[in-house]
């Protein structure tokens, strides 16, 4: 499956492709958030503390394939 990329226009600047990504609690394997990120910039899998509906706290969140 293909990965969605959006190209867009950033602050007057060149085009910049960003690309779909999942998140995923690392509790309960929930993937509960899906947000944008530029590849080129951020090569690495994505991390972050988000609030899991099913876990009712927050936990530490990490980028899916």
């Amino acid at each position: 499956m293909p990965e969605a990329s959006i190209a867009s226009k950033f602050m007057g600047g060149g085009i910049t492709v960003r690309t779909k990504i999942i998140l995923a609690c690392t509790e309960c394997q929930q993937r509960n958030y899906d947000t944008m990120k530029e590849k080129r910039l951020h090569p690495d899998r994505m991390e972050t503390k988000k609030y899991c509906k099913f876990c009712r706290k927050h936990t530490l969140h990490k980028e899916t394939k």
